[in-house]
């Protein structure tokens, strides 16, 4: 580090020395080179902005009053700087409880063209800094600003919330229409719903709003809200539906009884589903109505209704897409009945469209499943015949099935093979945990042992690596497959590339060779990326590995863990199949399984007596570890909760009224998170695999698949969940939760696929 502090010095560019301290966590240490250089050379450290890095590591270490005057001088010293030193001005004064100075500074960088990164966090700051107590005046020349839709509509809002402030509903609710009137789909729009509804009960609500109202907050998930509107608007019968308003209607019928669908009134649901079947003239959406009424009877218990109700779906539309999807959940009802004959017919009726055949191959896998776990090979084997030669995320499956099938039938050398080809092809996945398991348990550890000798003798990587898998490190045999596998790895140059993979020390950038120099260029050449995560994708790009890599760490030391883990999953993507994920540098791995919130993590989920790496897992794979995450059905935060969940759980955090704003604060969402996981824990006996199916779908949803099943085994659970999102969500989860553990150890050890 000093002999890189010495080169750069002696270059004449102080910034990557400063940069590298920074990169290594030395603050102190880069603060006081900042501060001496701006000392020694004032005017060249002004021009690369050496005023506004003084500024944000004043802050970094806690000076904030310090870190105030920086900025401001930072405003004058580097021009291409001054709207960033503004903004970072403003937010030091609203940490520091300065509202209204915020709110001035803000709406004077809005009002003059601030760089476009800039635009969305200084809106969103204004809107928080007026909400506590800045001059709402600031927002009359809002009309002149050059803001894109988002910002605009964002503002308007705030708008409407000084109006209401001021005690003028009758100003502000003429806005909140128009926002309404604009779309439908945003967190604004969320907003004015929200405020219409705390002005005007449904009752006194023109159907028209009633209607905008319902319908936002449906598309927000907060049906207990939509269900009240979309009654209201829908019951005013003086009203006559213009040319071409009908279909629109029937959308919001449908919207209305899916509302009642997610509140689990699922009889209220059905009831709606019906009516809405028998008015539609539409095939297809006839279709979807029945095949959602028969969910309905399907999670309220009907079983026998829900089977008449998913046939009359091919009776209404013979070849469409819900009636496969029927066909399929007729023929697992059927089954489970005990009407297996009739299961059969229904999957000879799958044959019949070649569209169908993901369907026919998800209903063998049902019934082949049923027949193992159950001890019926022969009739599980004709089924698994049938699925014939599969690819993609069903082949994994399939492969572990044919081995509990051989392992059944006393077939002990295929089942280790059908098992050691699931474990190469995706070595983290919940049915490759299993595999490992069962060959380690008696009665196949004896045949893995031999196996594994057998392909020690191979010199190929392929048979290397199933040593090492079937062995593991502390076996002599497979840690010498491990060493030969990596020898050989070694020899190819792209294998190479990756298992000697570094970091670029700062000194070696390509950064410090361009002359363009934009706020955004300007701030990454100080180690700083501010709100831009595409000045990194520029200046480090992934078509050159090492730069990349380094260009996910900058942006990891940045706090923009979302786009440092995308960054190094697209140079994942470039890895060599034939490169084991557990051979990657561990700073590789590091970026691609961070943790962050550590301690929030680990001290909630101890709290409630759950594996803090689930729900560190979990978390990786609903937000990528991003606070401000709002997904398309507006579930938000780090735990990407929506509010009704939320509002269940509130109370036991302490939270008994939460808003919108809270999920997207990291100890409240964590704090949610493990509260829910805790509850999971309970109602399933800490079943992990259907706690995180309940946390994807639902939990009547993850209870009624468990219901399909003849057994605990959590193989059989993962197979016969009918959702292919919910089955890769349940496979991305358990796969993190099985690196984090081996990363990082765990008391807790693998999310097991089964109780035996």
């Amino acid at each position: 580090m000093i002999w890189a502090l010495a080169l750069t010095l002696l270059a004449g560019d102080p910034r990557p020395a400063v940069v590298e301290l920074q990169l290594e966590g030395e603050l102190r240490t880069a603060l006081v080179e900042v501060e001496r250089t701006l000392e020694e050379q004032p005017s060249s450290a002004q021009r690369l902005g050496f005023d506004y890095l003084h500024g944000h590591l004043l802050e970094a270490v806690g000076r904030g009053l310090d870190a105030h005057d920086a900025f401001a001088k930072a405003m004058g010293a580097t021009p291409a700087l001054s709207g960033y030193s503004r903004y970072r001005l403003a937010l030091n004064q609203f940490r520091m409880e300065h509202p209204e100075v915020a709110a001035g500074l803000l709406a004077t960088l809005l009002a003059n063209e601030p760089p476009q990164p800039l635009i969305p966090v200084a809106t969103r700051l204004l809107t928080r800094s007026l909400a506590l107590g800045g001059d709402c005046r600031l927002l009359a020349a809002r009309g002149n600003w050059q803001l894109p839709a988002d910002e605009r509509r964002t503002l308007e809002l705030a708008a409407a919330d000084c109006e209401l402030r001021r005690r003028r509903p009758n100003r502000a609710r003429p806005l909140l229409v128009e926002l309404l009137e604009e779309g439908l789909e945003d967190e604004t729009a969320r907003g004015a719903a929200e405020r219409i509804a705390s002005l005007t009960p449904p009752s006194r609500s023109p159907a028209e709003v009633s209607l905008m109202v319902g319908m936002t907050f449906h598309r927000h998930r907060e049906f207990q809200e939509s269900t009240l509107f979309l009654e209201v608007g829908l019951g005013d019968d003086s009203r006559t539906p213009a040319a071409g308003e009908e279909e629109e209607l029937l959308e919001v019928r449908y919207s209305l009884a899916r509302g009642y669908f997610w509140l689990r009134d699922y009889a209220a649901a059905a009831v709606r589903f019906g009516e809405l079947a028998a008015d539609e003239s539409d095939p297809e959406r006839q279709a979807r109505a029945l095949y959602q009424q028969g969910r309905c009877f399907e999670l309220h218990g009907d079983w026998k209704a829900a089977a008449r109700v998913y046939r009359r779906v091919r009776e209404v539309d013979p070849t469409g897409d819900w009636t496969g999807a029927a066909l399929l959940a007729a023929l697992r009802v059927e089954w489970r009945s005990g009407r297996e004959d009739t299961a059969a017919e229904l999957l000879g009726q799958l044959r019949t469209r070649r569209g169908w055949r993901s369907l026919l191959e998800r209903a063998a896998l049902f019934l082949a499943t049923s027949e193992i776990v159950r001890s019926r090979p022969q009739q599980a084997a004709a089924w698994l015949e049938q699925i014939g030669r599969v690819t993609g995320p069903t082949e994994v499956e399939v492969d572990y099935w044919r081995g509990r099938l051989a392992e059944l039938q006393n077939q002990k050398q295929t089942a280790v093979r059908r098992y050691l080809s699931v474990l190469l092809a995706d070595t983290y996945h919940p049915l490759a945990q299993d595999a490992r398991r069962r060959m380690a348990a008696p009665p196949l550890a004896a045949t893995s042992q031999e196996e594994a000798k057998r392909l020690a003798q191979s010199g190929r990587n392929r048979d290397l690596h199933s040593v090492w898998l079937l062995l593991g490190d502390t076996d002599p045999v497979g840690k010498e497959a491990r060493g030969r596998l990596e020898r050989n790895l070694h020899r190819d140059p792209a294998a190479r590339g990756f298992l000697d993979l570094t970091m670029v020390p700062p000194a070696d950038w390509p950064l410090w060779e361009t002359t363009s120099r934009d706020p955004e260029e300007l701030l990454l050449a100080l180690g700083i990326v501010e709100q831009d995560p595409s000045v990194v994708v520029r200046h480090f790009p992934v078509a050159e590995i090492p730069l990349g890599l380094t260009g996910s760490r900058v942006l990891a030391h940045s706090g923009l863990i979302r786009p440092a883990m995308r960054q190094a999953e697209i140079l994942l993507r470039r890895v060599p199949r034939s490169v084991p994920a557990r051979l990657l540098p561990s700073e590789f791995q590091a970026l691609l399984y961070p943790l962050p919130y550590y301690p929030l993590i680990v001290g909630r989920a101890e709290e409630v007596g759950i594996d803090p790496m689930l729900l560190m897992a979990i978390i990786r794979e609903e937000s990528r570890f991003d606070p401000d995450a709002v997904s398309t059905a507006s579930a938000r935060g780090l735990t990407q909760f929506v509010l009704p969940t939320a509002r269940r759980f509130g109370a036991t955090i302490g939270l008994p009224r939460i808003k919108a704003q809270d999920l997207h604060q990291p100890e409240i969402s964590i704090a949610l998170g493990a509260a829910y996981l805790g509850d999971l824990a309970n109602r399933y006996g800490g079943a992990q695999h259907m706690m995180i199916a309940a946390y994807n779908a639902g939990e009547d949803q993850a209870r009624l698949w468990q219901s399909h099943c003849y057994s605990r085994d959590a193989a059989e659970y993962f197979s016969k969940v009918g959702f292919a999102q919910t089955r890769e969500y349940l496979r991305k989860v358990a796969s993190s939760r099985a690196r984090y553990a081996e990363l990082y150890g765990s008391s807790t050890g693998s999310v097991q696929l089964s109780d035996s």
